[in-house]
This record gives C-alpha cells, structure tokens and sequence, in this order.
C-alpha cells in the first residue's frame, strides 16, 4: 500500500480522528515525522503530505526547532456584556481556574490607574494578580487594581477558586454598570513568557478595562495579557 499515491490521505484522516476526539489533546505535541513513519511503516515524504494538509486545515501548527502541535482552540471573549472569566468560560465548557502570584495593599503610583480609579494620593488598591487557565491551559495574565474603599479585608475571601465579581456583588453588594476597554497587540516580555509558558515571539492581545458601577463610581481597574494563539476577541455591531 506504500505505492499507493492516497496513502498520506489515509494518514492525514486517522490524525484528525485522533485530533478531533481529543484523544490528541489541544496544544500537545506531536511525535516527529520519524516516529510516525514508523507507526504507519509509511516514507517521509507521505508523512509531510499528512502533515501540510492538516497544517493547511488549521489542526496543526509547527513551531520551528521546537516540534509540531495540534493547534489550540481559541476562546472568543464576546464584547456585549460584562462578564468574568468565571462566566466566560463555564458557557463555552472549560473548567475555569486562577493561580494567584500576589496580592497586596498598597498607594497607587501609575498615575492613569489612579486616575481611571479616581483614588485620592492617600487612598489604597488592592493589586491582585492572577495567571488565569482553562482546562488547566494558561490563557491569560491578569493585574487588577480594587479600591480598598470599596472592598475592604479583600484579601480574607482570595484564594485560587474564588471569582472576583462574585465577591463584588454577593459579599459586597455591589451593583455592576458599564465597562470600558481598550485592546492593544503586543509581543510577550520575559515575565509573561514564564508565567504563560509562551515563546517571545507569540502575540499577546491586551486588554485594559475600567468598570463601573452604575452609580458611575469606578469599581475596578484591569490590565489583562491574554494569549493570542488561545483566545479572540468578538463583538456584535448592530447598523
């Protein structure tokens, strides 16, 4: 059957079975073209046909010098209603987790932060920071800045399965109103590369969003790196 000019569509078919059933998981890598010549007693040329067909329907990414890897499902984060990541995630099917790296109590130097959060010089913030996951998978760095006026003793309800909004409106009381948000396109630093286990040269998608309350008073302030090879960014315009 090597003879047969099809036999790389048999190969590229049983991978995508493979892919599709999750029996090869989301962002795992692959076994190198080697391997599966062995697995399938199958040229290399046959397996590079495979290969760029399921390159060409988007089921796999090769990284150079690093390997090739079923390529990552993105999340599309809509843009028409406030939501946490906690929201976000359970309507799409993943199980939603945080690791906190730090939180505290401290003055506001960054003066648009102080400004967006309408602090006064002597008034603190909260400074939470959080690598936000899905399915276990880092998808998103997140720094959020919480008056202490607002949620005060913060800290006693933080922990890695807590949801801030569901701090803000069911232990606080709090009456959420509109959001803000700004997007930008960026390159990782070496920090985000750690944290969320990425290459320097992957984008990086950031999101700053101020939210309110619907008295208008700003309840929180959000710097939010996000992966762009896991999530999107979507909104519905209406004419």
């Amino acid at each position: 059957m090597e003879g047969n000019k099809y036999r790389y569509l048999l190969i590229y078919q049983n991978i995508k079975e493979k892919i599709t059933s999750g029996e090869i998981a989301s962002g795992e890598k692959l076994k190198t073209e080697k391997e599966y010549q062995d697995i399938y007693h199958a040229s290399r040329d046959t397996i590079r046909k495979a290969f760029a067909k399921l390159e060409a329907e988007e089921y796999i990414v090769r990284k150079k010098a690093i390997g090739t890897f079923v390529k990552q499902r993105k999340l599309d984060y809509t843009l028409a209603k406030l939501e946490s990541f906690t929201e976000q995630m359970k309507v799409r099917g993943i199980v939603p987790s945080s690791e906190f790296i730090s939180v505290e109590l401290r003055k506001i130097s960054r003066a648009h932060i102080a400004h967006a959060l309408e602090l006064k010089s002597e008034e603190k913030c909260y400074k939470i920071i959080r690598i936000r996951k899905g399915d276990g998978q880092p998808i998103a760095y997140e720094i959020t800045y919480v008056p202490q006026k607002l949620c005060p003793d913060m800290q006693k309800y933080l922990d890695d399965k807590c949801s801030l909004y569901n701090l803000y409106e069911n232990v606080y009381h709090l009456k959420l109103g509109n959001g803000k948000i700004r997007l930008d396109a960026e390159l990782p630093n070496s920090n985000l590369q750690e944290y969320l286990k990425i290459s320097h040269d992957s984008p990086i998608l950031k999101m700053e969003c101020t939210t309110l309350l619907e008295d208008n008073r700003p309840l929180y302030y959000v710097e939010c790196y996000y992966v762009g090879e896991r999530y999107f960014f979507s909104a519905t315009l209406p004419r």
